[in-house]
Parts: C-alpha cells; sequence; structure tokens
C-alpha cells in the first residue's frame, strides 16, 4: 500500500499533536501502523478517501456517528440551509425546540432534553443531576464513558494518572451479567447502601449479549436501593433501535445520554430522561455556550426525520446480520479460529488461539490485508454499518475477506505470518477492549 502522503502528514502530526490525533481510537497504532491509511481527506455514503487518493468500503464510521452515511444529502442539505442564517446566537433559536420535539418523539422515557457536544460531557451532566437529586455522592459504573476524571478513575495505570484520589473512591465498577458474585451490582449496591446516587451503564456488553433478565434487574436494583439509573446511549443510540438499547430491551432508565449517530457526524449530545429528576437542571450550574449551536441541531432534526421515514435500523441489522454470517462462515471455511459476536448493528470480532501473541499478530494482519483489498475495519470492531452500506459492498467486502482468510490459512501453514506483516511498531488496544468481560 502506498502510504506516501500519509507518511508525510503523520511525521508533521506527531511533532505538533500529542498521539497526531484528537481520539485515542484514530491514532496510526489503533490499527496496523505503517500498513493502513493514517489520514482521510473525504467520504460519500458508505466509502472514504484516504490522503494517498485509495478509495475504501468503510466500517469504521468516524467510530460509529456516521448512521446514515457520508455526505448524506438530506443532512447536508439541511445544514447548507441553516448555515445561511447563522451558526450560534444570542438567544436560544427555534430549533432547539424542534430538535427536542423530535429526539422525544422518538425515546422511550424522555420527557426533556438538553444538548451537550460530547459524550463524556452529557453522561458527565448526568452524574451531576443524580447527585443533585438524591444527595448522594457515590456512582456505581459499567463500561467506557469517556476521558472525564470519573470515568478514567476505572482505568489501570497508567491510563488513569492524573486523576484525583477522591475519585477513584466515588467511582465504583461492577461486572456485566453479574447477579450474584462480589463484584455484581447487587453486592456493590450492599457495600455502599444509601450512598450510591446513580447506576451508569453502557446497556450493552460488545463481548457478550446481555442475559436474559439482566437489565431488568439492574432496573429493579436502581429502583430498590434509590439509586437513579442512567443509560449511555452513546454507541447504541439509533442504532439498536431508534430509541436506543433501552427501547430494544424495553427497560427505561431514568436518564439515558445520546451521541454519534444521533446528527450524522455533527458534534452534539444529548441528555434526556424523567421530567422530575432532569428538570433539576434548572437549579444547577450545568450550562455550555455551544449547545444551542444550531447547524448541528438542523443536521439532528433532519436526521431524526430519517429515522422517522425510512428503514435506517432495519437495514443496519439485516446487513449487519448477512455480514456477520458470511463472514464467521469463511473464517470456518478456512479453519480459522476468529469470532465475529455481538449484536449485528455493533459486531466485535476476536481471534481466539492460545496465544495471545499469535492473535495480535492475526489482528494486525487482517487490518493490513483488508486495507490492501480497499476495505477498513478497526482494531476488534465493532463493525458499524450506516443507511449507505448497500449490495456492492457486501459482495466486495465478502470476496475480500475470502482472499484474507485465504492468506491467513496460508500464513499458518506455512509459519511465515510474521514475514507478511509489513505494519511496523506496537498496536494500541482498543478502547472497549479495556473493558471486555
Amino acid at each position: 500500500m502506498q502510504l506516501a502522503k500519509s507518511k508525510e502528514l503523520y511525521q508533521k502530526a506527531i511533532e505538533i499533536i500529542p498521539g497526531a490525533s484528537q481520539t485515542d481510537s484514530k491514532r496510526v497504532s489503533a490499527f496496523a501502523p505503517g500498513a493502513f491509511p493514517m489520514f482521510t481527506v473525504s467520504g460519500k455514503g458508505s466509502h472514504i478517501f484516504d490522503a494517498d487518493g485509495r478509495e475504501h468500503i468503510d466500517y469504521i464510521m468516524a467510530l460509529g456517528p456516521i448512521n446514515l452515511g457520508y455526505c448524506y444529502p438530506a443532512v447536508d442539505q439541511a445544514i447548507a440551509r441553516q448555515l445561511k442564517g447563522g451558526i450560534i446566537f444570542n438567544l436560544p433559536h427555534p430549533l432547539e425546540v424542534e430538535a427536542a420535539e423530535a429526539l422525544i418523539e422518538l425515546i422511550p422515557g424522555a420527557d426533556m432534553v438538553r444538548f451537550f457536544k460530547t459524550g463524556a460531557e452529557a453522561v458527565s451532566a448526568a452524574v451531576r443531576v443524580a447527585r443533585a437529586y438524591t444527595g448522594r455522592d457515590k456512582i456505581l459504573s459499567w463500561g467506557y464513558h469517556g476521558w472525564h476524571d470519573m470515568w478514567c478513575a476505572q482505568l489501570p495505570q497508567p491510563l488513569s494518572k492524573g486523576v484525583p484520589q477522591d475519585q477513584h473512591d466515588l467511582i465504583i465498577p461492577f461486572s456485566y451479567n453479574d447477579f450474584t458474585s462480589p463484584q455484581s451490582l447487587k453486592s456493590k449496591l450492599e457495600e455502599n447502601k444509601e450512598a450510591v446516587a446513580a447506576i451508569v451503564m453502557t446497556p450493552n456488553n460488545y463481548w457478550e449479549k446481555a442475559a436474559e433478565g439482566y437489565l431488568e434487574y439492574v432496573r429493579e436494583m436502581a429502583d430498590a436501593y434509590g439509586a437513579i439509573l442512567v443509560f449511555d446511549e452513546i454507541v447504541t443510540g439509533f442504532r439498536m433501535a431508534n430509541g436506543g438499547a433501552q427501547e430494544y430491551f424495553n427497560v427505561i432508565p431514568d436518564l439515558a445520554c445520546y451521541a454519534k449517530g444521533i446528527a450524522n457526524g455533527m458534534p452534539i449530545s444529548v441528555l434526556t430522561g424523567k421530567r422530575e429528576i432532569i428538570q433539576g437542571m434548572e437549579d444547577l450550574s450545568i450550562s455550555t455556550t455551544y449547545g444551542g449551536e444550531v447547524l448541528s441541531l438542523a443536521a439532528l432534526t433532519a436526521v431524526c426525520e430519517e429515522y422517522m421515514t425510512k428503514p435506517v435500523v432495519a437495514h443496519m441489522w439485516s446487513y449487519g446480520a448477512r455480514l456477520m454470517e458470511g463472514l464467521n462462515k469463511q473464517a470456518e471455511n478456512y479453519n480459522i479460529k476468529c469470532s465475529f459476536i455481538g449484536y449485528p448493528p455493533l459486531t466485535v470480532f476476536k481471534f481466539t488461539y492460545e496465544e495471545a501473541r499469535l492473535n495480535a499478530d492475526l489482528m494486525t494482519y487482517f487490518l493490513q490485508d483488508n486495507a490492501e483489498n480497499g476495505i477498513l475495519y478497526r482494531r476488534g470492531g465493532p463493525i458499524y454499518i450506516s443507511y449507505s452500506h448497500n449490495e456492492r459492498d457486501l459482495k466486495q467486502t465478502l470476496a475480500a475477506s475470502a482472499k484474507v482468510f485465504f492468506n491467513i490459512a496460508q500464513a499458518l501453514e506455512k509459519g511465515d505470518l510474521s514475514a507478511r506483516i509489513t505494519a511496523t511498531g506496537t498496536p494500541m488496544e482498543s478502547i472497549i477492549a479495556r473493558y471486555k468481560a
């Protein structure tokens, strides 16, 4: 793969941008370093064009926000129309009301709405609201909720370096799909009785499906111990269902946070939930200049219209299921220990050999070889499907992966996998892998 322009840009970026990226999961080390595109210059539908002029079918989709497709006409047109009238103003704009109404129609349990810019910001606001409402301080947490101190307190060193000790004492992790162990939600609630303000969780675990009755159990535990239940739907919202995992599982939290697919790439996030809880924000210092930025609100409103009138989520499920089935079948046909698991709109994958180093090398080679064949995945997933992925994409993707699995089988048979890897450096473990069961 020719990466001359990418490498030139990277050498400039690494000198002036820590990690050469604004997002950990977009760093060069997050893919197949030196054998994978490093910069994207444009996108259209389900395809992106890298800095060296190559076109790829994309399953990274900007780490999840691009649910409809790059440069989706209805969204771009809404942004362009609003741009003629301005971006941000001295008073609230009517779009704030229109966008809030659209979300309330789509999301179960949404009585009121506040807008922010990032998922971490929305979830952190939910914690402030929950603490104010309950008069308690501790938070029980499962999953990834962004880079703020309270969430990084769950991570081991050096990832949590710089987080004050009091945050480590206040943020208590619990284990997913666990009803009885010392790390279970109930056990942690008992240990911290009458001190837990909120249970904050991503309602899905990428690596295993929710056990029957588990989310209902979480809802019951929150009610029994007087804690606010917060679903982090940053990824699951408008992907598992229009209203996210709470709609799919029919378990309604007290508060919920959305971002990513909510505006097809425009920077906006949402905190929503029960009126009696979220209305307390009126008396709290939770304020942001850019919450009312109207280009993002225009995009959000246009996106909601697409969700309400077109089978966006149904397409993601259908395409994702066919892709998952095809990839698993190919791996099985070539006797490769690689599993594509999870829910079809949020598939993750891993190699399952006994040797960890072999699994890491196989993942690097899988990313490298697929990229050479015009297909982009992120390390381990999720594989994000958009409404723009089509039959031609699926056929091309499966044709490419057949070649890749054949090459892997040949490499394992001949024992020359390491010689085939042109990627250099040490790949970075994905963020979601830090929260594996």
